[in-house]
């Protein structure tokens, strides 16, 4: 009799590591989460000053000397 609940031991321990490796996984994926919305938003704001930089620039084109001018 003691073979089944040898069986049981070993089950309820799979179970229990499967369980810690599953909060753990979840953790992981929740902190990735953050980084990947993190790094959008940074993604944005670079965006945003680029396009205002390139519409700076478009708009001031013929304030600067001829020789930078023909590089834009």
């Amino acid at each position: 009799m003691s073979e089944p609940n040898a069986n049981r031991d070993k089950l309820d321990q799979r179970v229990t590591n499967l369980e810690s490796l599953f909060t753990h996984l979840e953790k992981t994926v929740s902190d990735l989460d953050g980084v990947v919305v993190d790094g959008h938003k940074k993604i944005e704001e670079l965006s945003n000053k680029v396009d205002n930089l390139e519409k700076k620039i478009e708009s001031e084109k013929h304030d600067f000397p001829d020789e930078i001018r023909d590089l834009l």
